[in-house]
């Protein structure tokens, strides 16, 4: 029975509401709350007047039923236009309160009503109409101090005691104290979820504008929005990994397969370049491209894009097991100057240039399966580190005949 009547409850709270979606709906569904509580409100009233004298508080008896029964055509309103029963409550409500405080006078303090009607315009009529609520309020304390000021003895159709009055007077301030409070409390409950959605908004942009760009360079662009960012960085290395076979690999599985694939192997590259605090530049398909000492200078940038090869490396192999695949990687590397920066501001992205990026991409390109490719450039840097094997020299398009060596391993210490 208890939940038959909550549904229903729920349901008529909700009504007038289909066509509406965000702040609209949830306007819609408080204004319709408010009916209910005005009807809650009335009913007390109600069966307190007839109580104590049904018969001398029949007219207030009558109205306030009727009232209540009439608030009941809110929610059908609503459905015909957002603010219909927004300016319906306010005209009723405005009666409701002036008519009854004229009948009990304004010793009973029912006037106070008025104050709590016109605290409810905000959430009534919401920030986007605040004409509405601008009016509602000043008609309602317009209505309050009208009154308070002139309705100072009861009907002449009522005779009312003192002990009568005095009853409606210190229930009638409490119960407005309380609606106030309400409508106030809803208010900054209200901010104060719209503060936390914001919050989460703002976290979840700046947790992917991290992940599309560097930390300094996503705060330059916070900074001068729409700025060209271009840096030139005198040593840096460049690294370039390509899957062998992948395209026969991708014939042989469905795309979401393929994608999956991908995906979980270079999310594992990803985890090793914060490993090794390197920048991951981007992905061209089956290449993954990685720098060193970008964008805040590293020493030891050839240092870390080394071992960040050698652990690649290793990571292919132990997926490729995993995944029942052969897998494996070609890689390049190459260390000199770059430049470095962000262009356009449709999809903007962290990019590198200049003939040491060329390079490395060549170096992957004319590699071997399963080995990590160097310029001698490279080698130097690295020689009392690591350990290599000389390839001897290689006619690399576009940059003529290169001595290269394959980067084999990590000296013992």
């Amino acid at each position: 029975m208890r939940d038959a009547i909550l549904s229903r409850l729920l349901a008529w709270v909700s009504f007038g509401t289909e066509k509406f979606e965000g702040p609209a709906k949830r306007r819609i569904i408080m204004t319709n709350i408010l009916v209910v509580l005005v009807t809650v409100l009335c009913i007390p009233h109600i069966l307190f007047f007839i109580t104590y004298d049904a018969e001398g508080l029949r007219v207030p008896i009558i109205v306030i039923s009727l009232v209540a029964i009439a608030f009941q055509l809110t929610p059908l309103l609503n459905s015909m236009w957002p603010y219909a029963g927004g300016l319906y409550n306010l005209v009723l409500w405005l009666f409701f309160a002036t008519f009854t405080a004229w009948m009990f006078s304004a010793d009973s303090a029912i006037h106070f009503y008025l104050l709590a009607g016109a605290t409810t315009a905000i959430a009534i009529f919401g920030v986007r109409q605040n004409l509405l609520s601008i009016v509602s309020i000043a008609l309602g304390l317009g209505a309050f101090i009208y009154v308070d000021r002139t309705f100072t003895t009861p009907a002449p159709f009522l005779d009312l005691s003192d002990t009568f009055l005095s009853i409606l007077y210190f229930t009638s301030i409490p119960t407005t104290i309380l609606a106030i409070f309400c409508m106030v409390f809803y208010g900054f409950k209200q901010a104060s979820i719209a503060e936390a959605a914001l919050q989460r908004e703002y976290e979840y942009s700046e947790a992917l504008l991290a992940n599309m760009l560097p930390g300094p360079i996503a705060a330059q662009l916070k900074r001068n929005p729409g700025q060209t960012i271009a840096d030139n960085h005198d040593a840096a290395t460049i690294l370039f990994a390509d899957i062998v076979g992948f395209t026969r690999l991708a014939s042989l599985h469905s795309p979401d397969a393929v994608v999956k694939l991908l995906n979980t192997l270079f999310t594992r590259f990803d985890d090793l370049a914060n490993k090794h605090g390197l920048e991951k530049i981007k992905t061209l398909g089956d290449a993954f491209m990685v720098a060193g000492g970008m964008p805040d200078p590293q020493t030891d940038h050839a240092t870390r894009v080394a071992r960040m090869a050698l652990e690649m490396v290793e990571e292919t192999r132990r997926f490729a097991a995993e995944v029942g695949e052969d897998l494996q990687l070609r890689i390049g590397i190459h260390s000199g100057p770059v430049v470095a920066g962000v262009i356009g501001t449709k999809k903007p992205f962290y990019d590198v240039w200049g003939d040491t990026v060329n390079t490395a991409a060549r170096l992957e390109t004319y590699g071997t399966t399963g080995k990590i490719q160097v310029t001698e450039e490279t080698k130097r840097i690295l020689e009392n580190d690591f350990s290599f094997v000389e390839r001897g020299k290689v006619t690399i398009k576009g940059k003529g005949d290169l001595d290269l060596w394959y980067l084999e391993g990590s000296r013992a210490r």
